[in-house]
Protein backbone atom coordinates (compact mmCIF):
# COMPACT_ATOMS: atom_id res chain seq x y z
CA UNK A 1 0.00 0.00 0.00
CA UNK A 2 2.87 2.30 0.89
CA UNK A 3 4.31 1.65 -2.45
CA UNK A 4 1.39 2.24 -4.14
CA UNK A 5 0.94 5.62 -2.30
CA UNK A 6 4.93 6.86 -3.09
CA UNK A 7 4.25 6.02 -7.10
CA UNK A 8 0.76 7.67 -7.04
CA UNK A 9 2.74 10.74 -4.93
CA UNK A 10 5.50 10.73 -7.91
CA UNK A 11 3.43 10.62 -11.42
CA UNK A 12 1.16 13.55 -9.33
CA UNK A 13 4.01 15.79 -8.88
CA UNK A 14 5.55 15.09 -12.63
CA UNK A 15 2.10 15.55 -14.02
CA UNK A 16 2.53 19.05 -12.34
CA UNK A 17 5.98 19.96 -12.64
CA UNK A 18 4.75 18.87 -16.62
CA UNK A 19 1.93 20.93 -17.24
CA UNK A 20 3.74 24.12 -15.37
CA UNK A 21 6.45 23.73 -18.18
CA UNK A 22 3.94 23.46 -21.09
CA UNK A 23 2.33 26.97 -20.58
CA UNK A 24 5.08 29.26 -19.31
CA UNK A 25 5.82 32.16 -21.29
CA UNK A 26 8.83 32.93 -23.57
CA UNK A 27 8.80 36.16 -23.64
CA UNK A 28 6.82 39.57 -21.96
CA UNK A 29 5.64 42.73 -23.19
CA UNK A 30 6.35 45.37 -20.25
CA UNK A 31 3.98 48.82 -20.96
CA UNK A 32 5.43 51.80 -18.41
CA UNK A 33 2.28 54.24 -18.56
CA UNK A 34 3.45 56.45 -16.12
CA UNK A 35 6.21 58.70 -15.62
CA UNK A 36 7.58 59.09 -18.62
CA UNK A 37 11.85 58.66 -19.05
CA UNK A 38 13.21 62.17 -17.61
CA UNK A 39 10.02 62.90 -15.73
CA UNK A 40 10.88 65.28 -12.76
CA UNK A 41 9.87 64.57 -8.90
CA UNK A 42 9.46 67.15 -6.88
CA UNK A 43 10.62 66.85 -2.78
CA UNK A 44 7.80 65.11 -0.96
CA UNK A 45 5.96 64.80 -4.12
CA UNK A 46 5.17 60.78 -5.28
CA UNK A 47 6.92 58.71 -7.40
CA UNK A 48 3.96 57.33 -9.39
CA UNK A 49 4.66 54.36 -11.45
CA UNK A 50 1.93 52.77 -13.48
CA UNK A 51 1.75 49.92 -16.22
CA UNK A 52 0.85 46.37 -17.37
CA UNK A 53 3.06 43.22 -18.16
CA UNK A 54 1.68 41.10 -21.26
CA UNK A 55 2.73 37.29 -21.59
CA UNK A 56 2.60 35.11 -24.46
CA UNK A 57 2.23 31.84 -21.47
CA UNK A 58 1.92 31.62 -17.86
CA UNK A 59 4.31 34.41 -16.01
CA UNK A 60 5.65 33.47 -12.62
CA UNK A 61 5.67 36.86 -10.86
CA UNK A 62 7.68 39.96 -11.65
CA UNK A 63 9.66 42.77 -9.47
CA UNK A 64 9.23 46.50 -9.36
CA UNK A 65 12.53 48.39 -8.04
CA UNK A 66 13.28 52.28 -7.95
CA UNK A 67 17.22 52.65 -7.92
CA UNK A 68 19.73 55.78 -6.66
CA UNK A 69 21.57 55.64 -10.01
CA UNK A 70 24.41 56.87 -8.94
CA UNK A 71 24.95 54.93 -5.77
CA UNK A 72 23.34 51.55 -6.32
CA UNK A 73 20.67 52.03 -3.77
CA UNK A 74 17.71 50.43 -3.33
CA UNK A 75 14.93 53.19 -2.68
CA UNK A 76 12.29 50.83 -3.26
CA UNK A 77 11.18 47.99 -4.49
CA UNK A 78 7.63 45.51 -4.71
CA UNK A 79 7.62 41.77 -5.80
CA UNK A 80 4.39 39.73 -6.92
CA UNK A 81 4.95 35.98 -7.57
CA UNK A 82 1.68 35.29 -8.70
CA UNK A 83 1.63 33.40 -11.39
CA UNK A 84 -0.39 34.37 -14.00
CA UNK A 85 -0.47 35.70 -18.42
CA UNK A 86 -0.66 39.65 -17.54
CA UNK A 87 -0.42 41.99 -14.32
CA UNK A 88 -1.17 45.02 -14.34
CA UNK A 89 0.87 47.68 -11.71
CA UNK A 90 0.49 51.02 -9.95
CA UNK A 91 2.94 51.94 -6.96
CA UNK A 92 4.06 55.35 -5.22
CA UNK A 93 7.08 56.15 -3.91
CA UNK A 94 7.52 59.04 -1.72
CA UNK A 95 10.79 61.26 -3.00
CA UNK A 96 12.26 62.35 0.58
CA UNK A 97 16.02 63.11 -1.09
CA UNK A 98 17.76 66.08 -0.44
CA UNK A 99 20.21 66.00 -3.16
CA UNK A 100 19.21 65.79 -6.87
CA UNK A 101 19.08 62.30 -8.13
CA UNK A 102 18.36 60.00 -11.23
CA UNK A 103 16.08 57.35 -10.30
CA UNK A 104 16.16 53.91 -12.21
CA UNK A 105 12.77 52.37 -12.36
CA UNK A 106 12.76 48.90 -13.17
CA UNK A 107 10.14 46.51 -13.58
CA UNK A 108 11.59 42.69 -14.05
CA UNK A 109 9.50 39.83 -15.15
CA UNK A 110 9.96 36.26 -14.33
CA UNK A 111 9.69 33.99 -17.59
CA UNK A 112 9.89 30.63 -16.41
CA UNK A 113 11.29 28.18 -13.36
CA UNK A 114 14.48 28.31 -14.75
CA UNK A 115 14.92 31.65 -14.06
CA UNK A 116 14.91 33.43 -17.58
CA UNK A 117 13.38 37.24 -16.98
CA UNK A 118 12.84 40.46 -19.22
CA UNK A 119 12.81 44.11 -18.53
CA UNK A 120 12.06 47.67 -18.78
CA UNK A 121 13.59 50.65 -17.52
CA UNK A 122 13.28 54.03 -17.34
CA UNK A 123 15.07 56.91 -15.09
CA UNK A 124 13.63 59.99 -13.79
CA UNK A 125 14.82 63.21 -12.09
CA UNK A 126 13.99 63.37 -8.32
CA UNK A 127 14.88 66.96 -7.11
CA UNK A 128 15.32 68.06 -3.41
CA UNK A 129 12.84 71.14 -3.83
Amino acid sequence: MKKLFLITSLIGVIVTLNSCHKNEASKADITILEPMTNDTIALNDSLHVEGTILGDGELHGYTLSYTNSTTGASLFSVASETHATSYAFHEHWLNNLTDTTIVNVKVEVELDHEGNKTSKEINVVCLPQ
